[in-house]
């Protein structure tokens, strides 16, 4: 039987499964064409149409106090690893008590930063069965005005989850992504093509005219025109 060491050699190597990262990148790419400038997406921009090969792996988070976010909606692949339904449940039932204490802090930069936060995840599984790796992506979300206190996520593994529920610790030989969101840089072009921005129109010209001083009036009275006067006297 190998030791400890040999162990996590032979079976804890990254996260490589393609399908499951280009879930995340359809994902992020979505909630992308969703900001406008330097503004988060709001809740209820975040339309399912573009996602619907996606789905399955996406879940809504609601925070409820600075380091814990609870389940709003979740995809199908969330029920399957908890096995069980998981709205109104917090993130943290994801986790092993080790890796509950590294998500709080997350959380809290996801909606202070803002910040895109994609976390490595490592699920044990028993002796002598691989461990399942996967990868969950966390992107800040408004409501209710400018508050952020929402989270649109997904998370995909690569494998399949068994009838026993999932509880994930933090990946040490993956690395954790976090960073801050960065405002978008559009051309004017761009902007001008977006339909709620129109393009400012240009008030005509008012048209010129020229003053012409009034006609001068006399001051005086003419003077009467001479007559003629005969006396024959």
């Amino acid at each position: 039987m190998p030791n400890e060491r040999e162990y996590t050699t032979q079976h804890r190597t990254p996260f490589h499964d393609q399908a499951g990262a280009d879930v995340l990148t359809r994902v992020e790419a979505h909630w992308q064409d969703m900001r406008k400038g330097s503004a988060l997406p709001n809740r209820v921009d975040m339309t399912p149409g573009p996602l619907s090969d996606s789905l399955a792996h996406c879940f809504t988070l609601e925070r409820v106090t600075p380091s814990v976010a609870r389940f709003r909606v979740a995809g199908r692949a969330i029920h399957q690893i908890l096995n069980l339904e998981p709205r109104g449940m917090p993130i943290s039932a994801l986790f092993t008590p080790m890796g509950r204490e590294m998500v709080a802090p997350i959380i809290y930069d996801v909606c202070e930063g803002p910040e895109i936060s994609e976390i490595p995840l490592v699920a044990p599984r028993g002796l002598g069965r691989s461990p399942l790796r996967g990868r969950m992506l966390l992107l800040p979300l408004k409501h209710d005005g400018e508050a952020v206190n929402r989270i649109f996520g997904a998370i995909v593994i690569d494998g399949r989850a068994g009838r026993r529920p999932l509880r994930f610790e933090f990946d040490s030989e993956q690395s954790l992504r976090s960073e801050p969101v960065q405002p978008v840089i559009r051309t004017v072009h761009e902007i001008l093509k977006c339909p709620d921005v129109a393009p400012v129109a240009t008030p005509p010209l008012p048209t010129l005219q020229i003053w012409e001083p009034p006609a001068l009036q006399p001051t005086h009275k003419p003077m009467p025109a001479l007559r003629l006067v005969v006396d024959n006297t």
